[in-house]
């Protein structure tokens, strides 16, 4: 991806949506989209999980469920994602099984309901955090733009719940 410098952060290197992670996490976490695990065939030290989901709407695929309390920075960092990137929702979806699962192929909503539902309750049961505060101010000072879920998180119901028709 492009440096903060250029302005022409891309998606690829998007500071919002890329978290630090411990290695072995992030190689067992791979590729596979966020799911609700309840009997993985992985285990961090923390607590994340790895194996089939079995979030409604979801269920089978292999997926990663982050720890309680990272999951509505994940959320967050998902809607910014969907948000900042809109335009190229379509053509993600058909990238893997597991675009196709999170994503719907369209611009908007962009995200298949079953997944979008999982990221609000994630964002209703995890809330901002001021670790999550001074992310979003570091990103700030290192590529000139927030994430406006963590400065406003009532947008996530103003946005994604009455727009999308689950309310």
């Amino acid at each position: 991806g492009a440096s903060a410098a250029s302005g022409s952060i891309g998606p690829e290197s998007d500071y919002f949506h890329i978290f630090p992670t411990d290695k072995v996490v992030n190689a067992a976490r791979s590729n596979y989209i966020y799911g609700v695990v309840n009997a993985p065939t992985f285990t961090s030290l923390n607590g994340g999980k790895l194996g089939a989901n079995t979030a409604t709407g979801l269920t089978g695929a292999t997926a990663f469920e982050p720890i309680d309390s990272f999951k509505g920075d994940v959320a967050r960092a998902f809607f910014y994602f969907v948000t900042r990137y809109q335009s190229n929702m379509s053509a993600w979806e058909a990238l893997s099984t597991e675009g196709n699962l999170a994503f719907d192929g369209t611009t908007w909503p962009s995200v298949e309901l079953p997944y979008l539902q999982m990221m609000i309750n994630w964002h209703n049961l995890d809330p901002v955090s001021q670790k999550e505060i001074n992310r979003n101010n570091t990103g700030y000072l290192f590529q000139g733009n927030r994430n406006p879920f963590v400065d406003h998180p009532e947008y996530v119901n103003q946005v994604w719940v009455a727009g999308c028709g689950i309310i």
